[in-house]
């Protein structure tokens, strides 16, 4: 039996059509097509259930294995950029996922970035699809109960079980002049441009974040040609700036965890530039007042968070703690001594233990410098030390020190 040419390629049509008609959304890996508008996904985005971010049960079928193996890593921490750009027909929803996890071996110990093997993202995207899809129905039922009782008898009052959507004041309405029937379609339009609009009102625009400008960027422990990779950033992702040198950026990587690029591979995001950041981000950090003695000190705080102790020291391990993390005011040089260390961060812990909330256990203060480090506290500590029950010298021994010569003779 021979088939006609022209019969063959309009049955191949037909089955495309039917295939594109049956599977509307596209997969393809980190990013998948919508069949629903950018408002539609951002609304769904703004109410997620469980978040773009969070915990990861364990590493294991979420990352691409490594050099170490993944017994080595805990608290595994996931946080997805979501981006979502308008396409005939719809949208385009691209995810990317940096999983980040605290290392315990024999030569280091730290937070360490890991490369994900795709599945974060996939299921984020599956998130996305089920709420939209959600959204829709719900959408589409609201109509038909509009549609059902928006033509009730006339000697009868409307009764309408649906909520009437309020249109904006208009002076031929209010005096009741070529009045029209209100639309669902209209109605469900103006409600996606009022979703919008709150959206667009509640983003915030960071001036110290920076974007990599292509694949296979190396990000690197310390800002030398022969530091240590840490991994390999994609082009498109974005970073806060922690401090700048002419030739490399500090940024922060995920929590506690920190790297650095070289000043060529990225740019600023937004209408900020290069050589303004450290002024911009110290301009937001809080100051102290004048009668303060860490006014004149080398040091402001840039940030304070209350989370998880980032570290294996057995009195903090597994509690909640504040996180204050501190930078150098610009002018001041990369290298700043063991004792100024301990005199900024003896003023502050003071300052701080009098305002900690009940839920906290201790604080940790973190230089973000390029020699850097990380002390920590207990609350008990703490309080023994204001009241006078330890000495200077006896509370700081008492304190979790890394490096443990971050303050010199004093600390060890």
């Amino acid at each position: 039996m021979r088939f006609h040419p022209c019969a063959v390629a309009a049955l191949l049509l037909v089955g495309a059509l039917s295939l594109a008609q049956e599977s509307p959304v596209q997969n393809s890996g980190s990013e998948r097509r919508f069949v629903q508008s950018v408002a539609k996904i951002q609304a769904a985005l703004q109410n997620l259930p469980g978040g773009t971010s969070g915990r990861l049960p364990v590493l294991d079928g979420f990352v691409v294995p490594g050099p170490h193996p993944l017994s080595s890593y805990q608290r595994p921490y996931y946080q997805c950029q979501v981006r979502v750009t308008a396409t005939p027909g719809g949208s385009l929803v691209k995810v990317r996922a940096k999983i980040t996890a605290w290392f315990s071996g024999p030569e280091h110990s730290g937070y360490e970035a890991l490369v994900s093997n795709g599945r974060v993202e996939a299921d984020l995207l599956d998130r996305i699809q089920e709420a939209v899809e959600r959204a829709s129905a719900t959408q589409r039922g609201s109509a038909a109960k509009v549609s059902d009782h928006s033509t009730p008898p006339r000697a009868a009052s409307p009764q309408i079980d649906a909520p009437v959507p309020q249109l904006p004041d208009h002076p031929a309405l209010s005096a009741g002049q070529n009045q029209e029937p209100v639309n669902p379609q209209n109605s469900q339009l103006q409600q996606e441009a009022k979703s919008l609009e709150e959206i667009l009102r509640n983003q915030s625009h960071p001036t110290n974040l920076i974007a990599v400008k292509q694949d296979g960027t190396p990000v690197l422990q310390s800002p030398a040609t022969d530091a240590k990779v840490l991994f390999l950033a994609s082009a498109e992702d974005e970073f806060e700036v922690l401090d700048e040198t002419p030739e490399w950026v500090h940024v922060r990587i995920s929590g506690l965890s920190r790297g650095w690029l070289r000043r060529s591979m990225v740019e600023m995001l937004g209408e900020s530039q290069l050589g303004t950041v450290g002024a911009a981000v110290i301009a937001k950090a809080e100051k102290p007042a004048p009668s303060d003695p860490q006014s004149s000190a080398l040091f402001s705080v840039s940030s304070e968070e209350v989370g998880s102790f980032p570290g294996e020291w057995s009195p903090l391990k597994g509690k909640n703690v504040k996180i204050i993390s501190l930078q150098q005011e610009p002018g001041t040089g990369q290298i700043t001594s063991p004792q100024e260390k301990q005199q900024f961060a003896g003023a502050l812990l003071k300052k701080k233990a009098r305002s900690l909330s009940s839920d906290v256990a201790g604080v940790v203060v973190v230089f973000d410098t390029e020699d850097g480090g990380m002390l920590a506290a207990t609350r008990s500590a703490l309080d023994q030390w204001n009241r006078g029950a330890l000495s200077d010298a006896a509370f700081w021994k008492q304190c979790y020190l890394d490096p443990p010569e971050i303050l010199g003779a004093t600390g060890k």
